[in-house]
């Protein structure tokens, strides 16, 4: 139940937070400011072929862990929230925005604090 009103809310953000915008470039500015507001480090922003990667040092890493398990504030509770983002995103922008996960499947990243996300266009 939890979960999906934290989807809601973010199904009900996005509309504002992602007004005037229709590129993915202009997509992943908001998604960077959207992080910092909550506290989110950001380290690097590559650009990887047509995806706007972000790489991100999770700010409530050890919230939570003792009663909840590993990164459950970061990667249980924020993740609803942006799953409301993809959801709009593709229903209503034609763009794949995939949601901060851990950097366990970059080369570049290896296990590591860090985490990641990507936005591109929907491939038709």
């Amino acid at each position: 139940m939890i979960r999906r009103l934290l989807h809601g809310l973010g199904y009900v953000i996005a509309p504002v937070l992602f007004v005037g915008t229709d590129t993915p470039s202009a997509v992943v500015e908001r998604l960077r400011f959207a992080y910092r507001l909550v506290g989110v480090r950001i380290v690097e922003t590559p650009r990887v072929d047509a995806v706007e990667r972000t790489i991100f040092l999770c700010p409530y890493r050890d919230l939570g862990t003792s009663r909840f398990g590993e990164k459950w504030v970061c990667h249980d509770v924020l993740d609803r929230v942006d799953d409301g983002y993809v959801t709009y995103l593709r229903r209503h922008k034609n763009i794949d925005y995939q949601r901060p996960r851990g950097c366990g499947d970059l080369s570049y990243c290896g296990e590591s604090e860090y985490c990641y996300s990507d936005v591109s266009e929907l491939e038709q």
